[in-house]
């Protein structure tokens, strides 16, 4: 026997699933989110640009924005886990979203106690602090093209810095620092700090008149009327600058001098 509402199923299919009123809003298809929207996202959170995001990571600074541009393409393996690291997330998040992993997992990291002490607000920090480059972290030649007129991006001034005249910031590339620096990693720099022995230094060079400045980083050894002495750590190592070369000496500055601790 049946009543006049029953929900009706062919005799070979079962009431395997249940037939339910839809409005006509849900008849329109829905779009998915793709790995593309979940990238901007991510970029705009952390208000970074796309060649800024490819740098820290350690890329090309176009790999991201021909990414973008091709919504078909997506990032092999060793791509994904380092633009995952940039973007402070996930390649599984990347891949497919969802609200839990928006952010990279944390959880295995021990616990720390809060100091009670004031922490200045995001908004606090003037985004003033202009991205020069990127500093070489290699053996060789540096990498580091200096260009006051085609700054690269713009970071947020640490409190230490608020009164700081002409400090800007560079990008890590290569490897021979780590693990003090690796790269994609962002350092600050104050060109009225004189170095001294010990000191990470960034050193700007220029070989001739026609050649581009470059810059390398690496441990402030010593100087000489002839040359700069410079010590890298993967592998240990150290490398002479000649001084006719070397254009200026900056010194890179520590978490501590970065916020006044």
């Amino acid at each position: 026997m049946t009543t006049e509402n029953e929900e009706r199923f062919p005799s070979g299919q079962g009431k395997m699933f249940r037939l339910s009123q839809i409005d006509s809003a849900d008849k329109i298809p829905r779009m998915s989110e793709s790995l593309h929207d979940r990238v901007r996202q991510r970029l705009e959170t952390l208000e970074l640009s796309a060649q800024a995001a490819s740098l820290k990571a350690g890329l090309s600074k176009d790999v991201l924005r021909k990414l973008l541009a091709n919504p078909n393409q997506l990032p092999q393996g060793s791509t994904l886990t380092k633009l995952a690291s940039a973007l402070e997330t996930t390649e599984q998040w990347l891949l497919h979203g969802g609200a839990e992993s928006a952010t990279a997992d944390r959880s295995s990291q021990p616990e720390l106690t809060v100091a009670d002490v004031p922490f200045p607000y995001r908004d606090d920090m003037p985004k003033d602090v202009p991205v020069l480059g990127t500093a070489a972290a290699s053996h060789g030649r540096g990498a580091f093209q200096l260009d006051t007129h085609d700054i690269i991006d713009w970071v947020r001034r640490p409190p230490a810095l608020a009164g700081a005249k002409s400090v800007y910031s560079i990008y890590i590339e290569g490897d021979s620092m780590e693990p003090k620096y690796g790269p994609g990693d962002l350092c600050f720099v104050n060109p009225h700090r004189p170095p001294r022995p010990g000191d990470i230094v960034v050193v700007q060079i220029q070989y001739g008149a026609d050649e581009p400045l470059e810059a390398t980083i690496g441990f402030y050894r010593k100087k000489s009327s002839a040359s700069v002495t410079i010590g890298k750590l993967n592998p240990v190592g150290e490398i002479e600058v000649p001084a006719d070369n070397i254009l200026a000496v900056h010194r890179i500055l520590q978490t501590n001098e970065l916020f006044g601790i």
